[in-house]
């Protein structure tokens, strides 16, 4: 192959070197020499090796005529050099061709792989035009076009395969989004409202994880939208769940405070726990559950703020002993907060409302007894006896 392609590159210098005679068959060599690397350029070393072999020898017995000042001889060893080049090339051709299309083909395919139809939707296309062009002209054998449009179509699927991987981060940002939205599900309980779905999520979740490592975007894309449809059923069935939990705990929340204000005017605290349940039932009835959760706790709280004020009104002299404070000897008096220990009752509850109103003589400033003691009160409506909190001086 080198020593053949040395001798086409050196063929002007040898025509200069020849004694001047007879009109040396220069056109029929260059168009030897020409043939022959058209058929090279289509592998015919490898797919007609006879042919180009004595198409190569036919060019070399032309020089050594050309050197014995044999121009008829030349002449005719140089017409059937390129007609061996020429028989080299039109067998060659067909293969390379279809050979060529298969390389692209696999592009094509490692680019679809790659997600490129959604990720370089341009780049694939023209991949694609690309390929069906050199498909369409190996079918109608114009085999020669059909090389050069496969060459083309490779071309083009790895240029979009590259731009696709380029883009792989958004499918990493998509399993965070729907690892997210699954977290949120099942703090809500979708382990129990929702089991199949979280299970199928997190399955996809993992497929799409492994898909993303391997570059196997395109499984990774479609892994991703499966777990992204279940967790979010797992979502809202599971909130659903949670906000009718927390809506009867609220309507529950209601009767309690009215049974404690029977015979009483309706206390402000009352009126605005109802009308937040009320919103809570309109999100819901618009699907906007989570809005309706935080109605219902809304009107949770409100409901024990008017239980207490209740309670506060109607047994003053009860809560007044039961407020239990250590002793000026047992705290230091330097502190900017006094220390309360909470107690138990039977009926009235121990509560920031009750604790507010002794030490502030305003019940309605129970958030600042809330606020100096969040690291232990998670919900300021549940505190248990025997703990010790802080009451912030004023």
């Amino acid at each position: 192959m080198r020593k053949l392609t040395f001798m086409i590159m050196a063929l002007p210098i040898l025509l200069l070197f020849v004694a001047c005679g007879d009109p040396l068959p220069i056109d029929e060599m260059v168009s030897a020499r020409t043939a022959i690397s058209k058929a090279l350029s289509v592998k015919a070393d490898k797919y007609a090796s006879e042919e180009i072999n004595a198409a190569t020898a036919k060019l070399y017995e032309s020089h050594d005529f050309v050197k014995a000042d044999n121009v008829k001889k030349a002449a005719s060893s140089a017409d059937e050099a390129e007609r061996l080049a020429r028989s080299a090339y039109d067998k060659s051709c067909p293969i390379v061709a279809k050979e060529t299309i298969d390389i692209a083909e696999q592009s094509f395919a490692d680019a679809t792989e790659a997600n490129a139809a959604e990720t370089a939707d341009q780049e694939y296309m023209d991949a694609g035009a690309a390929l069906d062009a050199a498909k369409s002209s190996y079918e109608n054998k114009k085999y020669e076009d059909a090389y050069v449009q496969a060459i083309d179509a490779d071309r083009r699927a790895k240029e979009a395969r590259t731009v696709a991987l380029s883009r792989k981060d958004i499918l990493k940002d998509s399993i965070d989004e729907v690892r997210i939205t699954l977290q949120k599900a099942r703090e809500y309980g979708a382990d129990e409202y929702a089991p199949e779905n979280v299970q199928v999520a997190e399955e996809n979740l993992l497929i799409a994880e492994d898909a993303y490592a391997d570059l196997k975007l395109k499984r990774g894309f479609a892994a991703v939208e499966v777990a992204k449809i279940n967790a979010d059923e797992a979502y809202v069935a599971s909130i659903k769940e949670a906000a009718v939990e927390e809506m009867a705990q609220a309507k529950a929340a209601i009767e309690q405070a009215e049974r404690a204000n029977a015979g009483k005017p309706e206390p402000d605290e009352l009126a605005a726990a109802k009308e937040a349940y009320k919103n809570a039932e309109t999100m819901y009835e618009k699907g906007r559950y989570r809005e309706a959760i935080e109605y219902a706790k809304e009107s949770s709280l409100l409901s024990n703020i008017a239980v207490a004020a209740a309670a506060t009104a109607t047994d003053e002299k009860d809560k007044d002993e039961d407020i239990a404070v250590i002793d000026e000897d047992d705290a230091d008096s330097d502190k900017d907060y006094f220390l309360y220990t909470v107690v138990y009752r039977e009926k009235l509850k121990d509560c920031l409302w009750r604790v507010a109103g002794k030490y502030y003589k305003d019940p309605h400033k129970w958030k600042v007894i809330y606020n100096a003691n969040k690291d232990k009160i998670k919900n300021p409506n549940l505190i248990y006896p025997g703990w010790v909190i802080k009451v912030p001086k004023l």
